[in-house]
């Protein structure tokens, strides 16, 4: 045991990345965050794609795509738990890396994925029996409710896959394992393209078979993951062992993971009120509310990779005590998501009027799309600087910062004064982009001053490693 200890500790000196705990913080930033961008993007490719063939069923009738896009909070629901347990699974793996805590690093698997398995089989058994009073509840009526049901049927089996993948992908983001992460993604995006129009088409199932390719295309990753795990290409083994399950690991991924998932909890339930106050509206600015939303994830990935490379990075310096490091990490990754979503929010602005016909031929739709584009864009800027703090809490193990922030961003400001907007001051339409918007600001301003006040206090602190540690032994002695 002794000897495959110390086999282990020397793997993992061998695994660190180059450049994790000095050089420069940028070059090492973009090597962490392209694969994973670049893993988005066919997500994103996908996601366009899958509109796409969805709308290509009848262009003339906006229920397919209004349809699929009122079961998107409860897949947001789905994704939030998923990202809560693959947070705190990376947040643990990667300060354990930093303090070379192997105890921790040979136990995390097994205990993540206990969680994983749970809450997976929870999902399937709770989401059919309710499917069609959560549609009801929100907002589903006549073509859009029939359409939603058949989609959300066949995509609870992906989402339970998705659970339980995410512990997986937590341990490589951890590592700091980020093409490895990437060509996951790569693999179940194509496969999820190929199938899409197959099933939708020849086989003729709709919007059903939108959901059964993305279940099917699910299942791809997960034998090339595993691989890695076989291979021993990773610091954290699988033994699939029981024994190495542990109520001390457990509490510290969801330490970390569940105020992640309660803020995607919070901004799920915010979406649901937001469709039913568009809905009040006008049916068809929900259906081009649906349409921004898939273009809209094209400003959050720069963000998302930007904030797990800063998670990887911030965790490891942290368990090393590298605090200013630390500091220069948060600020180098901050300028460069500015710089980037700039770019990228000028360049949707000017090609809006281009895209949005694609999806959609009522006019109506194009035009209220169009000018949440214009209006709205650009505080994705400022929703980035909330969004990168969160990361950079977690990656401390200090995740309800994150989560209060979260919290005032959606439903502390920006849902309140949306309601406020359209029927005190009767703004309609243009009072829910206001109100994402003051949203954005508030919450941006309230990132800044905590993220500088807590990672100050780290920066001057003088103490000793054995105090630092957050009593990760003392914890896990009681298992």
């Amino acid at each position: 045991m002794a000897e495959e200890a110390l086999t282990r500790d020397s793997q993992a000196d061998q695994n660190e990345i180059k450049g994790m705990f000095e050089g420069p913080i940028l070059k090492l930033l973009v090597k962490l965050t392209m694969p994973i961008f670049f893993g988005m993007v066919f997500q994103i490719l996908y996601n366009i794609v899958d509109t796409i063939w969805i709308s290509r069923i009848d262009l003339t009738d906006p229920s397919y795509v209004g349809g699929v896009g009122i079961v998107f909070p409860i897949l947001f629901l789905v994704i939030a738990l998923a990202s809560g347990i693959m947070i705190g699974v990376s947040s643990l793996v990667s300060r354990a890396i930093g303090e070379k805590n192997r105890y921790v690093l040979n136990r995390t698997a097994e205990s993540g994925l206990i969680i994983g398995v749970v809450f997976a089989t929870l999902l399937l058994v709770f989401g059919y029996i309710f499917d069609e009073k959560l549609l009801l509840l929100l907002g589903a009526k006549g073509d859009y409710f029939t359409h939603g049901i058949e989609y959300l049927q066949f995509m609870l089996p992906a989402g339970a896959m998705m659970i339980v993948a995410h512990v997986f992908a937590g341990i490589l983001m951890g590592e700091g394992l980020m093409k490895q992460i990437m060509f996951a993604m790569i693999i179940s995006t194509v496969a999820n393209i190929i199938l899409d129009p197959i099933f939708i088409f020849p086989l003729g199932m709709g919007v059903r078979g939108a959901g059964l390719a993305t279940a099917i295309a699910q299942i791809v990753p997960y034998v090339y993951v595993l691989t890695l795990f076989a291979k021993k290409k990773t610091i954290v083994p699988i033994e699939w062992k029981l024994r190495n399950v542990k109520l001390g690991i457990i509490k510290r991924i969801v330490a970390v993971g569940f105020p992640q998932s309660v803020g995607h909890f919070t901004m799920a339930v915010s979406f649901i009120f937001f469709n039913r106050l568009i809905m009040s509206i006008d049916p068809l600015a929900l259906t081009a509310f649906s349409i921004c939303g898939r273009w809209d994830y094209i400003m959050i990935v720069p963000i998302l990779s930007i904030g797990t490379a800063m998670l990887t990075m911030i965790g490891q310096n942290f368990g090393r005590m590298q605090f200013r490091r630390m500091i220069d990490i948060w600020r180098v990754g901050l300028l460069t998501m500015v710089s980037v979503m700039a770019m990228l929010a000028t360049l949707l602005i000017i090609l809006a009027p281009k895209i949005y016909p694609f999806f959609s031929t009522v006019d109506q739709v194009t035009r209220y799309a169009v000018l949440q584009t214009r209006i709205v864009e650009y505080s994705f800027i400022l929703g980035g600087m909330a969004m990168l703090a969160n990361s950079s809490f977690q990656a401390i193990g200090r995740a309800i910062p994150g989560l209060i922030i979260t919290v005032i961003r959606v439903v502390g400001v920006a849902l309140p004064m949306a309601h406020f907007l359209v029927y005190a001051m009767d703004l309609n339409i243009y009072g829910v982009w206001y109100g994402m918007i003051t949203g954005n600001v508030i919450a941006a301003v309230v990132a800044l001053i905590w993220v500088r006040k807590v990672f100050g206090s780290y920066a001057i602190k003088e103490t000793t490693k054995s105090a630092l540690v957050f009593g990760l032994e003392k914890d896990l002695a009681i298992d």
